[in-house]
């Protein structure tokens, strides 16, 4: 009972629009100011002033300017012109570019929402110039935004470590494989709506032009390569790549392209500085919260109660997975990583579930939330770009919300497309 009042008042400051982790750290010092427990509340304010303190989550705020460098520059550009002259002359042309240009700008931004702030725009007004259905336009690049966090370097990838104490370089490279999977079922579904609503193919590049357009791209197409070629050989650390990840984006931004002066990059820093304070305070605002839980044994029940369902580890992913896709629907993405990851993970390492496995599929399930109504910002933002209607939006994506349940159910059914990667190069 103590424990649904506790959420039961966050979720009214939520709906309120109090911010995120106000509502968070409210609902939880309200709740030990009523009960009398001054004890928990004086470790509660310790834990809020040094929960941030962290390693690993200095990748968080580096890994935002990175993104947002590139979404500067002329990267995005260039890294969608070299798509088109790869795949856009195959049926449902700029469908294909938008996943394989996605991909591509996965490997350097690591965030769904700088994908749809940054290629998202030039994907649909291209498409939409092209002729396409503005429906299709959005659910394309709402659900492809969604390879952003799953292949690394990947923000929400380094939180969910963080928040259920995973290694971070097995989680980012977890996704690699569920990454790619997803790439290659969004492709099949803009096939087949291509091939049934006639959609313009473009013509094929020459030899000539896509060693040309790969030419000018080779700056951008680095940068997944350094990252991750990094983080595999072990020359350097998760972390220390997002701070890579900036002194390149700056290097090719500033001095190759030319198109980012210095006071626009001071403009840059000011503005993810204030963004990463505010992601950071969040997460110093569910430390609290998590402390408060595992007092109350909250882990514990939530494991009594889900035992009482079933006790087959791949039936209870199972139920978390499409508990989490409801949930998501609801509140917004990072507060249910952020609430739901602490809670979750002891129930998954009491069953033998691999905890990379499980923070993986966390990650892509939450995701999942930024490309469905009502709270979705992926949906919002793809909408507005596209100029489409909720209902046409809600049709259309349903083909790609399952391609997407699919890659997380074979996750489920077969650890080993999450675990490969990581054993291969840590060890099992």
């Amino acid at each position: 009972m103590e424990i649904l009042i506790i959420f039961v008042v966050m979720f009214l400051f939520f709906v309120l629009g109090v911010p995120m982790a106000f509502g968070i750290l409210a609902s939880t010092v309200l709740y030990l100011f009523f009960t009398g427990d001054m004890i928990s509340l004086f470790a509660i304010t310790s834990k809020v002033t040094f929960s941030s303190d962290s390693y690993a989550l200095l990748a968080v705020p580096f890994f935002m300017l990175s993104a947002a460098l590139m979404n500067e520059s002329k990267i995005t550009k260039t890294i969608f012109n070299f798509a088109k002259s790869i795949v856009g002359h195959i049926p449902g042309g700029l469908g294909h570019v938008v996943v394989v240009a996605s991909i591509i700008f996965a490997g350097m931004s690591g965030s769904s929402m700088a994908h749809t702030a940054g290629l998202g725009r030039m994907q649909i007004k291209a498409m939409l110039d092209e002729g396409y259905d503005p429906a299709f336009c959005a659910s394309i690049t709402a659900s492809s935004a969604l390879i952003g966090p799953i292949i690394p370097p990947s923000i929400c990838m380094v939180i969910a470590a963080v928040m259920t104490n995973n290694s971070v370089g097995r989680m980012l490279l977890g996704g690699i494989i569920p990454g790619i999977l997803m790439g290659l079922g969004l492709m099949v579904v803009v096939y087949f709506f291509a091939v049934k609503r006639n959609y313009p193919v473009l013509k094929k590049a020459t030899l000539k032009q896509i060693a040309k357009l790969f030419w000018e791209s080779i700056p951008a197409l680095l940068t997944p390569i350094i990252l991750v070629g990094g983080i595999l050989s072990g020359f350097f650390t998760p972390t220390e790549a997002s701070v890579i990840a900036v002194v390149y984006a700056l290097i090719i931004s500033m001095l190759y392209y030319r198109d980012i002066s210095i006071k626009k990059a001071f403009e840059i820093f000011k503005d993810i500085g204030t963004s990463a304070g505010s992601l950071l305070f969040i997460i110093a605002a569910a430390s609290a919260f998590g402390l408060l839980s595992v007092r109350l044994m909250l882990p514990q029940a939530l494991m009594g109660a889900l035992l009482t369902v079933t006790t087959n580890p791949t039936a209870l992913m199972f139920l978390i997975f499409f508990t989490l896709i409801f949930l998501g629907m609801l509140i917004e993405d990072l507060s249910l990583l952020i609430i739901m990851g602490p809670l979750l993970i002891p129930v998954i390492r009491e069953l033998g579930i691999d905890p990379v496995q499980f923070g993986v599929i966390l990650v892509l399930n939450l995701q999942m939330g930024m490309i469905t109504p009502p709270v979705g910002m992926g949906f919002y933002i793809t909408c507005d770009l596209a100029g489409v209607g909720f209902m046409d939006y809600t049709k259309e994506i349903i083909p790609y919300f399952l391609v997407i349940v699919a890659v997380a159910a074979l996750m489920i059914l077969f650890p080993q497309i999450v675990t490969f990667v990581p054993n291969l190069v840590f060890g099992s």
